[in-house]
């Protein structure tokens, strides 16, 4: 064999339930294509095979001038570390073999070459005679190489055959000499168990998988789950742009930042312009640059428009050596900021995106996506990121799309089966991302209980302390509030039918269903989104419980609302206005700008990352202090909020990590009354009333909802970080994939190609 190129590696089971496939083409010269495949033993005859590796085998390559018959040779010292255990640290390592792979019975060093002797079983013996060298077997002399110290970066397998020669076969029992050449590269010379070459390789490169990767390589689902990252673009810095004469704008090349940037290009009013200058004479430009004004435009104006442009270009036999960059802005949505917001793409850019990534894949090097954000730095990264066919530029930085396995970088993926319910809960408790989407069984309905088909559920820092081990108590399945529709009604229920769109407080909302008391369910609001929807429940019933039920907050009195620009915050805030109550606030700095939209006064905000807010609301109110404080804090920030809170006044606690005794607090600051809640202690009836209540309030104008971030569910992890870190602003929310019940004709457009095929078989 010539060489041998692997695509996948291919970790049997111990019951060896495979299928493997080998397929050899011929040719004029004697060079033989091969390849491999398998697939799992149960597959039925529509499954793919996954290839593992490709190669070339030529005939009549010469036996080598060597043998191993003085074994072991003279020097050769036996390797002290046993070889009993190593199969369990291999199997530790993700690398778990069954009994046809654990032959290995002596290994000796000589210098740096390891010796070593292997056989096959007894079980599989009988089989050797029908290969020219047992595979498992030559797997098997690998294995000596881990009696080494382990290589810190995880597993080493073979990744690459180089000069591959075969002079015997049927061998089940072999001695081999490895050489270790560097850089995980070594040399193999196998004999049989007298000592005459069986086979040589003259080359064999391995390459490190952790065991991350192979349990994401044998996963059932890791052949089909991809997902798009941005990340850093690979090239350091960008260069200085080209000369004015190898660029070309279709548009005002004193716009769109060029002039600014000092990027020298040359305009022209359209394509056609630019053809009639090269029939005049003037040079054909490197790079033509087409800038997309989505500004009022219908999409499928601006996409038709770029598509003329596009065929034009194409049919222009002089700019066959040139790239059209087709530049749009904020058509991509690369990352989050630090501040938690994050980019809306443009819906028409979005479009154009996906007609190019076409005409990309159609005419590899002739079109360029590139988005931008308008800064200076911006425009003059964009010569040194030319090298890449679709890219984005964020403040100077360039970013690229690559293709990651969804179960890498913290993405959920849902347990095997596409009709399986399931949900996400707490899978190794004590960090953010110990979630996962585990299999659920779907239970009977009892009476007076809505099953609803989740779309949208928020997230509450109850989930947080939950997944971290920190809630007091029992804090029950995660997820306790969400939007979707209705997909069944039990005993009893008359307010609801399958298909109505509905929000509120459900058990378990983190799933693609969940069943809820229909007391605590409402009718969405006629235009919210399911995430709008899914904001409201938990932030408004717990504002609405603590400042109405009690506090029993009156106009005219005073109150404090700690983190005012979360969700609570923002909902409690609106409230105490519209019950014409003085209020006062506090957010992290960054946040004011957001508070302050809410009609806070300078002296009336503070920040909540220092006890500061004592000495400023103490001021602020004359030394007399608040009538209510709405308290989610601890430690000396809940100290300085009970010195703040004036005789008679009422303490309502929230937080879950810093609960005091009412009656201590009663005796240290006499006439201040304190009760810790949590909303479901209102019961089914009375949060029904006051969702109604509520619902009125927002049909009114006199509430609005919370700003959202949301996350796919399969970004949860992300998003409880985002939402543990304080970084949120407003209301954070996962959104659930809808299953697709339509029924009807589909039109799949490339439906003759890969991904076109497996869409179709998909949707049947």
């Amino acid at each position: 064999m010539e060489e041998l190129t692997l695509q996948a590696p291919l970790v049997l089971p111990e019951d060896g339930a495979v299928q493997v496939q080998l397929s050899i083409d011929g040719a004029e010269d004697g060079r033989r294509a091969l390849r491999v495949y398998s697939r799992p033993e149960e597959a039925d005859a529509e499954q793919p095979w996954t290839v593992h590796a490709t190669g070339v085998v030529v005939a009549g390559v010469p036996a080598g001038g060597w043998d191993l018959r003085v074994w072991p040779p003279v020097g050769a010292e036996a390797v002290a570390v046993a070889v009993d255990g190593l199969y369990e640290r291999l199997s530790g390592a993700g690398l778990a073999y069954g009994p046809a792979f654990r032959g290995l019975r002596e290994v000796w060093k000589q210098g740096e070459d390891l010796l070593v002797e292997a056989a096959l079983p007894e079980a599989v013996a009988e089989d050797g005679a029908g290969f020219g060298l047992h595979p498992a077997l030559l797997d098997t002399v690998l294995h000596a190489l881990a009696l080494q110290e382990p290589a810190a970066e995880g597993a080493m397998l073979p990744f690459m055959w180089t000069g591959v020669s075969l002079s015997a076969v049927g061998a089940s029992a072999v001695r081999v000499r490895l050489t270790p050449r560097g850089s995980g590269d070594i040399g193999l010379r196998v004999a049989d168990a007298v000592g005459e070459p069986v086979a040589e390789v003259e080359s064999l490169v391995l390459r490190p998988v952790s065991t991350a990767d192979l349990a994401a390589v044998n996963s059932p689902t890791a052949e089909s789950l991809f997902r798009t990252e941005w990340v850093p673009a690979p090239t350091a810095g960008a260069k200085e742009p080209v000369e004015s004469a190898g660029w070309a704008v279709l548009g005002d090349a004193g716009s769109g930042g060029w002039r600014d940037a000092g990027v020298p290009v040359t305009g022209y009013a359209d394509l056609a312009a630019l053809t009639a200058a090269l029939d005049d004479g003037s040079p054909v430009p490197d790079t033509v640059v087409l800038p997309l004004r989505s500004t009022d435009t219908e999409v499928t104006d601006a996409v038709a428009g770029v598509l003329a442009v596009v065929r034009a270009w194409l049919a222009e036999r002089r700019f066959a050596e040139s790239r059209l960059v087709v530049l749009t802005s904020g058509a991509v949505e690369v990352a989050s900021t630090e501040d938690g917001a994050r980019e809306v793409p443009d819906l028409v850019g979005a479009g154009v995106w996906g007609l190019v990534r076409s005409a990309i894949s159609e005419h590899p090097g002739r079109f360029v996506l590139a988005d931008v954000d308008g800064e200076e730095a911006s425009f003059r990264a964009l010569a040194g990121a030319l090298g890449e066919s679709q890219f984005a530029v964020r403040g100077g930085a360039v970013w690229v799309p690559r293709l990651v396995r969804m179960a890498s970088g913290g993405v959920l993926v849902p347990p095997p089966g596409a009709d399986s319910p399931w949900r996400m809960e707490v899978a190794a408790q004590g960090r953010l991302d110990g979630v996962a989407l585990v299999p659920q069984e779907s239970r009977p309905l009892e009476r007076g209980q809505v099953r609803v088909g989740v779309r949208a559920a928020g997230v509450n820092f109850r989930d947080v302390l939950n997944v971290l081990g920190m809630y007091p108590g029992d804090a029950g399945q995660m997820g306790l509030e969400g939007a979707g529709v209705v997909l069944e009604v039990g005993p009893g229920v008359a307010d609801f039918a399958v298909g109505d769109r509905v929000m509120g407080l459900l058990d378990g909302a983190f799933g693609p269903s969940a069943v809820a008391d229909a007391r605590m369910l409402a009718r969405m609001p006629s235009g919210w989104s399911f995430e709008q929807a899914a904001s409201v429940p938990v932030v408004f019933l717990t504002a609405y419980y603590a400042l109405v039920d009690l506090a029993g907050l009156q106009a005219g009195e005073s109150v404090l609302v700690h983190a005012a620009a979360g969700g609570v915050g923002m909902a409690a805030v609106q409230l105490a206005q519209h019950l014409g109550a003085e209020v006062f606030a506090t957010a992290s700095q960054a946040k004011w700008p957001v508070v302050r939209e809410f009609g806070i006064a300078a002296g009336r905000l503070a920040s909540s990352r220092t006890t500061e807010f004592e000495q400023v609301f103490s001021r602020a109110t004359e030394g007399a202090g608040v009538h209510v404080v709405l308290d989610c804090l601890a430690g000396e920030f809940v100290d300085a909020s009970l010195r703040l809170t004036r005789p008679g006044g009422r303490f309502v606690e929230m937080g879950k990590t810093d609960i005091r005794d009412a009656e201590e607090v009663a005796a240290a600051y006499p006439g201040v009354s304190y009760q810790a809640f949590d909303v479901m202690e209102a019961g089914p009836e009375r949060i029904g009333e006051m969702l109604g209540a509520l619902l009125e309030l927002f049909e009114s104008g006199a509430l609005r909802p919370v700003p959202v971030t949301s996350w796919e569910i399969a970004r949860a992890p992300e998003a409880l970080r985002f939402l543990g870190q304080a970084k949120h602003v407003g209301k954070v929310v996962l959104t659930v994939p809808a299953p697709w019940r339509e029924r009807g004709t589909v039109l799949v457009t490339g439906g003759t190609g890969g991904l076109g095929a497996v869409v179709a078989r998909h949707l049947v």
